[in-house]
C-alpha cells in the first residue's frame, strides 16, 4: 500500500483538509489492477503467495476484475469531493498512457526490453531509466500528484519527488529479483 500512503502524504503535507480517502482507495485500485494485468501478460501463477486471479477464476474473468478495478478507481476520484477531481481525472488518464506504453516496453521480446537484464544486449541506461519511469515511476509519481492536487496546491515538486522514488523501486526491485548488473548498482547509488 506504499501508492495510497505517498497520496496520503503528499495530502498531509500539502495541508490539506476533506477525506482523501477515496483518492488514496483509487490509487490501490489502479495498482491491484496492473497487477491483475501483469500477472496475464507475464504468466505469473502465484502472487503474495496465493494463485493469481486468472489463475483461479481463468482469464476472461481476470480481465474483466483489472477493468472493473480502473473504472472503479475513476469513479472514486470523480466522486471524491474535490474541486480538482476533473484535473486529478486528468492527471489519472495521462498516467495511465504512461504505465501502458512502460508496459509495452516492459513486454517487448526479451532481447530488446531494456528490464531484462539476463540478455546479452548491452544495458542502455537511457532505455532502462525510460522504462522504469513510465512503468513503475508514474504510479507513484501519481499517487503524490493526486494528493497534491486535492489539496489545491502545485503538484509538480511531488510527483518529481516520487517519479525518483519509483525509479529507485524499480531499481531496487530489479537488484532483488538477482539482477547482477553494475550499471544497476551504479544508478541505485545515484539515485
Amino acid at each position: 500500500k506504499l501508492r495510497p500512503r505517498l497520496c496520503q502524504a503528499a495530502f498531509a503535507a500539502c495541508g490539506g483538509t476533506g477525506n482523501i480517502g477515496p483518492v488514496c482507495e483509487a490509487m490501490e485500485c489502479f495498482h491491484k489492477a496492473s497487477l491483475v494485468h501483469d500477472d496475464i501478460q507475464d504468466g505469473d501463477e502465484t502472487r503474495y503467495g496465493r494463485p493469481t486471479v486468472w489463475m483461479e477464476h481463468g482469464i476472461p474473468a481476470a480481465i474483466a476484475v483489472g477493468d472493473w478495478l480502473v473504472a472503479h478507481g475513476y469513479q472514486l476520484i470523480a466522486k471524491s469531493g474535490f474541486a480538482a477531481a476533473a484535473k486529478m481525472l486528468e492527471a489519472v488518464v495521462d498516467s495511465h498512457v504512461q504505465l501502458c506504453e512502460g508496459q509495452g516496453d516492459d513486454l517487448l521480446l526479451p532481447e530488446t526490453n531494456p528490464l531484462n537484464l539476463s540478455n546479452d544486449k548491452p544495458f542502455d541506461r537511457a532505455e532502462y531509466l525510460s522504462t522504469c519511469e513510465r512503468k513503475t515511476g508514474e504510479a507513484f509519481a501519481l499517487a503524490a500528484q493526486l494528493g497534491a492536487l486535492a489539496a489545491g496546491v502545485d503538484d509538480a515538486p511531488y510527483r518529481r519527488y516520487a517519479l525518483t522514488y519509483g525509479v529507485l523501486f524499480q531499481i531496487r526491485d530489479d537488484l532483488a529479483d538477482g539482477a547482477d548488473s553494475p550499471e544497476l548498482l551504479a544508478l541505485q547509488a545515484e539515485y
